[in-house]
């Protein structure tokens, strides 16, 4: 019998448990985490009244035994875990599932009067509070969930963007395409930096003020590796779990994955950092398999695909132009936008030396407009395959 302790509750946790239950025959699971599993990046769906709760009856009923507690030391010489409750569970295999927490706004004064935006409480205090302006500082997916609630619950969002929308994952055009859509939905923007929170809404390093009654932060998130760092695990440029391929850590019974650890990038071979719930599924794939003995590997691309306010679909795909360049590629870009398919604006970035597909993002209005042509720009890029081959089919 192979006991597996999984920490987390989360996209990466959950599928851990379902894959471990599925590759590995002797394996007795538990699932240990300190909220009922939910999806966590349907948060903003909670107001309209959708259920986000993932079920655990099926894994109970293979034998999954999840526990609602907190972890509060790993004994990796023990291999052993204890629990805020004083239980200690024993392993052969520790996977560390513990995401990631809203980025701090450290250097910027009152910054411990914002909000950020991760668990349900975080919605249900929006909704309990029922504040007629909200600023949201960042410029990120996150941010525009946030917004996505205000609008739900009534209240007028103003997202203060420094540069531009979610810039490491859309083309420059989409970006400001994505927020003359956003506008029309009624959320409004504010260009700037915070230079002071104040009860009373924000200031701006330009000047201005930003009005609300609420301030929320969404500049990135900073990866739980509190039990990591504390049971000496390597961290990867002492922020986040170092892992291989496989999701193992310097400690070959603990793995790692989703929000707290670095992944591989396909298209560089570089570790990089993704922070998203599909690098989170596809390594909770890889991690069981690598428990199971197997050493089959899936690669794990940079892939997000959302909706914000019912109408507004997104996709973004490996790497944006302007990041490309940073990461050593001579890109260019192929516009397909209004092309059948396509989306209402969109570009397929290519690398110019081999003409090889490395990125993808676009925008449209309608369900399903742009998702089948993003699953096959995910595709060509895992099958490096040429630009002319992606846009004759």
């Amino acid at each position: 019998m192979r006991r597996v302790v999984i920490v987390g509750f989360g996209l990466g946790g959950m599928g851990t448990a379902r894959h471990t239950v599925e590759f590995v025959e002797d394996a007795k699971v538990a699932v240990i985490g300190d909220e009922k599993p939910y999806v966590r990046h349907k948060l903003r769906l909670i107001p309209s009244g959708e259920d986000i709760s993932v079920s655990t009856r099926h894994l109970e009923s293979d034998g999954v035994e999840f526990l609602e507690d907190h972890v509060i030391k790993v004994r990796r010489d023990q291999k052993e875990v204890e629990l805020r409750s004083g239980k200690r569970i024993k392993y052969d295999f520790l996977v560390l599932a513990t995401g990631a927490n809203p980025s701090s706004l450290r250097k910027v004064p009152g910054s411990e009067l914002t909000y950020g935006f991760r668990k349900k409480s975080d919605v249900d205090l929006l909704v309990d509070k029922n504040p007629s302006r909200v600023a949201i500082i960042g410029a990120s997916y996150v941010a525009l969930h946030i917004a996505d609630v205000a609008r739900s619950v009534g209240a007028e969002p103003v997202v203060i963007v420094r540069s531009r929308l979610i810039r490491r994952s859309l083309e420059p055009e989409i970006s400001a395409y994505l927020e003359e859509k956003l506008r029309e939905h009624g959320v409004k923007f504010a260009k700037g930096s915070p230079k002071e929170v104040k009860e009373n809404g924000v200031l701006l390093d330009s000047g201005d003020f930003v009005e609300a009654d609420m301030v929320y932060r969404a500049t990135g998130v900073s990866p739980e590796i509190t039990l990591a760092s504390k049971c000496g695990l390597d961290l990867h440029e002492g922020w986040v779990i170092n892992v291989d391929r496989q999701g193992r850590t310097s400690d070959p019974n603990v793995f790692a994955l989703g929000d707290a650890a670095i992944i591989h990038d396909p298209l560089t071979n570089k570790p990089e950092y993704a922070g998203i719930g599909t690098a989170a599924t596809i390594m909770s794939f890889n991690v069981a398999k690598a428990i199971s003995g197997s050493k089959m590997t899936l690669r794990i691309p940079r892939y997000q695909k959302d909706v914000f306010l019912r109408g507004i679909h997104m996709i973004s795909i490996g790497w944006t132009s302007p990041e490309a360049e940073k990461q050593g590629f001579n890109p260019e870009r192929v516009e397909m936008s209004g092309k059948p398919g396509w989306g209402e604006k969109s570009y397929v970035v290519y690398d110019k030396s081999t003409s090889q597909v490395i990125g993808f993002s676009g925008i449209a209005t309608e369900r399903n407009m742009i998702r089948e042509k993003g699953l096959e720009v995910l595709l060509a890029m895992l099958r490096r395959k040429k630009v002319g081959e992606l846009i004759s089919g």
